[in-house]
């Protein structure tokens, strides 16, 4: 039997309540503090109900009794922290528990070999020589054997620069959609869009779907594909790995799209009103400073940028 899925929770009760559990989780509340926490409670049923989601929601993340969760998190880093708070937000919109079991969420990504948070991007050099950059975001696996060298792409992007190696056979990256074998190689793999965007800058490699004909690619292509087909083989986008340099590169990207890469960089939640996602934004942002980034997108368009918390960010249409 599927279990319950309870009822969502409307997104400004769950924003006021993310805000009251990070203060939990930064230590003991003042006297002050601990007034107007009960006093928020106490103020209506539904704000109870988010609370009680939280506690029992971070219970489970944590994978220890709701009581003792809170102590667990507050023993995490801040990075951490934020990434819970984020999904714990997610999930009691989404619905809770029910939604929690029945659905795919990120369990393999926190066991994940290597595994980078909002805002901290990772380099590594693997024991082959391949050099290995992971996004923002972004949960890999690692498996190396006698005959086979295979990484796991389980969330996020990765930039690929193959190490020569035979002895260790085949380099192989596995996303859920299929897989992507490098022959002499320096590529990107993106999970986006329900499936993987491969973009290729020296070499040659060839992308099996799960269910598809593979697809053979050379140096200046990029081509997303699925489990169940490849889609159009078109220039490489160059721009789309500038997140190796630190900037976010941006030639008449819709604002929504913007907004959404941009948040892979930014602990919290950040949202783009559909009313002004589709307006076109053209420039060079540094990565390692989003608050002066949105600062920048209120004096280029007709914008506004509304911070409930600092976790939790919309920009909108101008009031």
């Amino acid at each position: 039997m599927k279990p319950a899925r309870e009822a969502p929770i409307d997104e400004a009760v769950v924003e006021q309540a993310s805000h009251w559990l990070m203060l939990h989780w930064n230590g003991e509340l003042d006297a002050d503090q601990q007034r107007r926490f009960h006093a928020w409670q106490a103020a209506d049923s539904e704000h109870r109900r988010a609370w009680q989601r939280f506690e029992q929601l971070q219970g489970t993340l944590s994978g220890v009794p709701a009581d003792m969760a809170g102590a667990v998190l507050r023993q995490q880093p801040d990075t951490h922290k934020r990434q819970t708070l984020k999904l714990l937000g997610l999930l009691a919109v989404a619905g809770g528990a029910g939604y929690l079991a029945q659905s795919r969420l990120p369990w393999r990504e926190a066991m994940a070999d290597l595994r980078s948070g909002a805002g901290t991007p990772m380099n590594q050099t693997l024991v082959d020589g391949s050099q290995l950059s992971l996004n923002s975001g972004t949960a890999v696996d690692i498996r190396y054997s006698a005959g086979e060298r295979r990484i796991r792409l389980l969330s996020g992007e990765i930039l690929l620069q193959s190490g020569h190696d035979p002895a260790r056979g085949p380099l192989i990256v596995e996303t859920a959609a299929g897989e992507i074998q490098a022959l002499g190689t320096r590529f990107s793999v993106y999970e986006v869009d329900g499936g993987s965007r491969v973009a290729l800058f020296e070499g040659e490699l060839e992308l099996r779907p799960l269910k598809a004909a593979a697809t053979r690619l050379y140096a200046g292509q990029q081509c997303w594909f699925s489990t169940e087909r490849a889609g159009q083989v078109i220039e490489a986008d160059t721009n789309a790995i500038a997140w190796t340099q630190g900037r976010l590169v941006a030639e008449r990207m819709p604002l929504g799209r913007f907004i959404h890469e941009l948040s892979r960089h930014r602990p919290g939640v950040l949202r783009c009103d559909p009313a002004v996602a589709g307006l076109p934004l053209t420039g060079v942002f540094p990565l390692a400073d989003t608050d002066r980034v949105l600062l920048a997108l209120q004096q280029s368009l007709p914008v506004e940028v509304h911070r409930l918390t600092r976790y939790w960010v919309t920009v909108s249409a101008p009031q």
